[in-house]
């Protein structure tokens, strides 16, 4: 009786993991700071170091970045998403446009930065395209585990 019960739970497990792994429609994504954990792979300490940073950096440039880690695209393009979400947000003040969006899909791999165009003369997309590419393997840890973040990467547009 107890292999069964244990079956029975185990297959719960693993039919409703799709459903836990599922990606976040860009229209149901609410805000809370600057860094945005929906797929939870930030440690607190890292989250609160990278808010800071953010605030700092709006407060004294009056630039913001949002930081947003999803689990999946669910199939969208991280173009099509990271603009959707960049304006739905509306990242940046509307006056100046000096808004960026940096965007994980953690499972998809992939990663996008979206610069505001106020903020193109000083970040245009080739320059923000190396920052993206010099990230990740800085932030995986170390070089052999650079696939876990997104090896695959998307220019900012």
């Amino acid at each position: 009786m107890r292999l069964f019960v244990k079956s029975i739970g185990a297959a719960v497990v693993l039919l409703a993991l799709p459903l836990l792994l599922h990606a976040e429609p860009v229209a149901q994504l609410r805000p809370t700071d600057y860094v945005n954990d929906f797929a939870h792979v930030l440690d607190p300490g890292t989250i609160a170091q990278l808010d800071d940073i953010c605030q700092q950096i709006d407060q004294k440039s009056h630039a913001q970045i949002a930081i947003v880690t999803i689990n999946s695209l669910d199939g969208s393009d991280i173009e099509s998403y990271a603009v959707d979400l960049f304006k739905r947000w509306g990242i940046g003040s509307k006056a100046t446009d000096h808004g960026v969006l940096i965007l994980v899909a953690v499972q998809d791999r992939k990663y996008r930065i979206e610069a505001g165009y106020g903020l193109e003369p000083i970040l245009p997309d080739g320059k923000v395209g190396s920052f993206g590419r010099e990230a990740v393997p800085l932030a995986s840890g170390h070089r052999g585990r650079r696939e876990q973040l997104g090896a695959e990467t998307q220019d900012a547009g």
